[in-house]
């Protein structure tokens, strides 16, 4: 396995995460889970039970333009196929909460755009997941429901000796989707 050094607008990052949300998740009960950087990424988990709080960031060149999301999901934070479908990103849930609110991934912050940002992102987690924080969850099932609803299970392109493809869809994928829509 090849690893590589994080590098340190992703430290940066982390950094001031931990230092500017931890308070808030604290306050809530929620205690810090795992701190993952790398290169590319950066991802910090608060977990209170079954309940969790995932701040993770893309730098990639394949995944331009840069962002970071806050992630509010129930059940196994480390499993894809839980996490992809028991989970929200705030700014789903900051749209189904003000309709006028421009509600996006967050821009990836660089130098001095770090504490600004991360500052802001902690004010919309207060401003529009404090029920979740609660440990309330009927507006979080609301909005994943009809977050999943609008999804596809997916897809498994099965090739069939002709130049064609043969498309299944996932079977854990679509056990997900009944089971979080």
């Amino acid at each position: 396995m090849k690893t590589t050094k994080p590098s340190p607008e992703q430290i940066l990052f982390a950094n001031t995460v931990l230092e500017i949300i931890s308070p808030t998740a604290e306050k809530f009960g929620f205690s810090r889970h795992r701190t993952r950087v790398g290169r590319y990424f950066a991802c910090v988990v608060f977990r209170k039970g079954e309940q969790y709080i995932k701040i993770s960031s893309d730098t990639h060149p394949r995944d331009y333009p840069s962002h970071y999301n806050i992630v509010l999901g129930e059940g196994d934070s480390e499993d894809i196929w839980e996490y992809n479908w028991n989970s929200i990103a705030l700014w789903w849930l900051k749209s189904k909460i003000d309709t006028t609110a421009k509600a996006e991934e967050y821009p990836f912050p660089l130098g001095d755009g770090v504490e600004s940002s991360i500052v802001n992102a902690n004010k919309e987690l207060l401003k529009y997941a404090e029920a979740f924080l609660r440990g309330d969850l009927a507006l979080f099932y609301e909005a994943r429901s009809e977050q999943n609803k609008g999804r596809e299970p997916y897809k498994i392109y099965t090739p069939d000796g002709h130049g064609h493809y043969t498309v299944t869809e996932e079977p854990k994928s679509v056990e997900q989707k009944k089971k979080y829509s």
